[in-house]
């Protein structure tokens, strides 16, 4: 790539353990890329598109970048970085709001991962392969309550068939492998991956109210899988917590860029001879969103924090991250809207995209209202 910026992978010859300057470093090379070809103007264009995402931004930040290895554990071909590295990424792609399957790939190979040596054939075909990933776990009726999971998984050793039907799938539209909850035939959930391409799997996929994230039904007929967490482990719960690590990773980082695109607003657009921005009203609803967003800022760090030591209060953390993040973006999205006049009501303006991606981010990976109670059970409470 041209300019001034590191190689994620320059950054990975150099340092084994990334510090706060590798992790710029990675951040500025990724947020170079995206500022040239993934702005928002381009998320328009992509996400009504057929394909709704952008086939050669993907290539150029996987196979270029190599983005999928980064945090694949070295002995497997990967960058072995750690999990901030992963979710500067998903930062990233999130405050553009960019189309595609990157950051539900990274998610599912930081949940991979964390599954261990189960999952290593799969983490080393990511990066043999430049897999990328979805991960399937809601379903009709059960939403996403693991404990009503239906998908039914046969066989043994390596060799397993699934079926039943997931919903609510993002990123399967340009997935290749799609990571499943099912039970076996003793009643245990576990995680299986399951290739795209292969015989009894349908993948139909959606336009929905947020159109720079498709979502797809994925059918599943005797599939043949690979199950890549340890018998008796929490890798269901594992891969649900990562989702809604995900969810709040962007969510933090879209309430920041559409509260700086609304404050550039305001400093412009000019009323009785004055920028708007200079009226105390508006300054005063402006330092509330900022507070709120460093409070979801603040959130999400603790999280990733959570996820890199493997701290005991990971679902916790993860639960009450996607409720405060998903919450702050919708509260500036909505904010963005109103005080941006005329314009922000606009289909052509940017600030639908992130009430679209607010509401979504809100709603999946469990309502407000189950994750609340969830983290209320967890909490003891």
């Amino acid at each position: 790539m041209t300019g001034s910026h590191a190689d994620p992978r320059a950054v990975a010859e150099t340092s084994h353990t990334e510090g706060a300057e590798d992790l710029a470093e990675i951040r500025a090379s990724v947020a170079e890329v995206l500022d040239g070809q993934a702005d928002l103007r381009r998320t328009h264009e992509v996400m009504v598109g057929e394909q709704g995402y952008d086939p050669l931004l993907h290539e150029l930040l996987t196979a270029e970048l190599g983005l999928l290895g980064l945090v694949v554990p070295e002995h497997l071909g990967g960058l072995g970085l750690d999990v901030p590295a992963a979710t500067a990424v998903i930062e990233e792609l999130g405050a553009r709001l960019v189309p595609g399957a990157l950051a539900t790939s990274l998610t599912a190979i930081l949940a991979a991962r964390a599954l261990g040596p189960s999952a290593e054939p799969l983490l080393a075909r990511v990066v043999d392969e430049q897999l990328t990933l979805a991960v399937a776990l809601a379903e009709d009726g059960a939403g996403w309550d693991l404990e009503q999971t239906a998908t039914r998984a046969t066989g043994a050793g390596d060799e397993w068939a699934l079926t039943g039907t997931k919903t609510l799938v993002a990123g399967a539209e340009a997935a290749r492998v799609v990571l499943v909850t099912a039970r076996n035939p003793g009643g245990e959930l576990g995680v299986y991956a399951v290739d795209r391409a292969a015989d009894g799997v349908d993948v139909r996929t959606h336009m929905t109210l947020d159109q720079t994230r498709r979502l797809s039904t994925v059918h599943l007929r005797g599939a043949a899988a690979t199950r890549v967490d340890a018998p008796g482990g929490d890798g269901a719960r594992l891969l649900l917590d990562h989702v809604r690590a995900m969810l709040a990773l962007e969510s933090a980082a879209a309430a920041r860029a559409c509260l700086d695109i609304t404050v550039d607003y305001l400093k412009v657009r000019e009323q009785f001879g004055r920028p708007i921005g200079s009226f105390q009203a508006l300054k005063h609803r402006c330092a509330d969103l900022a507070v709120a967003v460093a409070g979801a800022r603040a959130t999400a760090d603790h999280l990733v924090t959570t996820l890199r030591t493997g701290a005991a209060t990971r679902s916790h953390d993860a639960a009450l991250a996607k409720l405060v993040c998903a919450d702050t973006l919708m509260t500036v999205a909505a904010e963005a809207i109103q005080l941006h006049g005329g314009i922000g009501f606009t289909f052509e303006h940017h600030a639908h995209l992130f009430f679209k991606r607010g509401k979504s981010a809100q709603l999946l990976a469990g309502s407000p209202t189950a994750v609340r109670a969830e983290v209320a059970a967890l909490a003891g409470l």
